[in-house]
């Protein structure tokens, strides 16, 4: 994520989620900042399904 500056105020949040095999450029999102509350909103949700599974078993 890159942080704004005073003349650049954000408006896009962007995920960059790594590398691909071979060192080349992996998968980038650019979202707006409700597209990022509603993907945190589902990756918190699955952490406590994965939670859960865990202590289930």
């Amino acid at each position: 994520m890159h942080l704004a500056t005073p003349d650049h105020p954000i408006n896009r949040v962007t995920l960059d989620v790594g590398q691909e095999r071979g060192g080349e450029s992996g998968a980038w999102a650019a979202l707006t900042p409700d597209e990022a509350r509603r993907l945190a909103r589902l990756l918190l949700d699955q952490v406590g399904l994965a939670e859960e599974s865990t202590h289930a078993g």
